[in-house]
């Protein structure tokens, strides 16, 4: 069997194509039984110089208008699960404190749980929250894209969008590739971008579990001062806190994408 290509190698296959920065589909191995797979054995050119008909036209606004809708609802969800676990015990507990929760506890009891949660609970949340931001937030971005785009007269001609199929995703144990939605049609340099920050939290990766661990600890930390509850004094200084290890997420998350860039220029030479 062929080894499936990397999914993002067309991003570099693209700038060595005679379309220049129009390909019209992602060469990610489709389902060979699905329809996009039966399209894909036409020619690239004969793909990108198919126009979109009128009824594409009237109601493809109205599409990735929903699809922008949803994406940006899921990416507003994501982003608020690090506050989770300070909104679930203030919630669930009003009478619930951090300080409380240190002095009646056991101290062996304490030290298992502080350190279950240092080795386990930090490194996978944190990781969650890293991934699941990467992967909802850029496809939000791209379906507001697609949504000017859909009403911009220069891109009338053209598709917006495709569908590309990879083994190298996170998602559930299918028989057939992962489809992955919503890869630009036109490859500009803001689509590029949004895409591959999208295939950085699709794809597990060592830089991405990195990135987690400061987003997951300071996820603890604000539970913890929070509802500690802490002084004015205590509380600039645990925000500083707080605020710096997002910080060193996002750095993390900077220092993975130029990684995965670097990788994939790489693999296309």
């Amino acid at each position: 069997m062929g080894r499936t290509p990397h999914p993002l190698a067309w991003l570099e296959q693209t700038r060595r194509s005679s379309l220049g920065r129009m390909p019209s589909y992602s060469p990610m191995k489709p389902n060979s039984a699905s329809p996009a797979a039966r399209a894909a054995s036409r020619s690239r050119s004969d793909r990108g110089a198919t126009p979109p008909s009128r009824a594409d036209l009237a109601w493809r606004p109205l599409g990735y208008l929903l699809v922008a809708a949803v994406w940006t609802v899921l990416a507003a969800v994501v982003l608020a699960l690090p506050f989770a676990l300070t909104i679930g015990l203030a919630t669930s507990n009003p009478d619930f404190s951090t300080a409380g929760f240190f002095a009646d506890s056991d101290i062996g009891v304490l030290i298992l749980f502080l350190a279950f949660s240092a080795i386990v609970l930090v490194p996978l949340l944190g990781y969650a929250f890293v991934a699941l931001a990467l992967g909802t937030v850029p496809l939000a971005v791209l379906s507001w894209t697609y949504v000017v785009r859909s009403l911009a007269p220069r891109y009338r001609g053209e598709r917006l969008s495709s569908t590309g199929w990879t083994r190298n995703a996170i998602g559930p144990i299918t028989v057939a590739p992962t489809a992955m939605s919503l890869l630009p049609v036109r490859l500009t340099p803001w689509t590029e971008f949004w895409v591959r920050l999208m295939f950085l939290g699709w794809r597990p990766s060592r830089g991405v579990l990195l990135a987690g661990i400061p987003l997951g600890l300071a996820s603890f930390l604000l539970a913890g001062w929070l509802l500690w509850p802490v002084g004015v004094a205590a509380a600039v200084v645990w925000t500083a806190v707080s605020l710096a290890l997002v910080a060193l997420s996002v750095l993390l998350v900077a220092r993975a994408y130029r990684a995965a860039t670097r990788a994939t220029a790489a693999r296309g030479r």
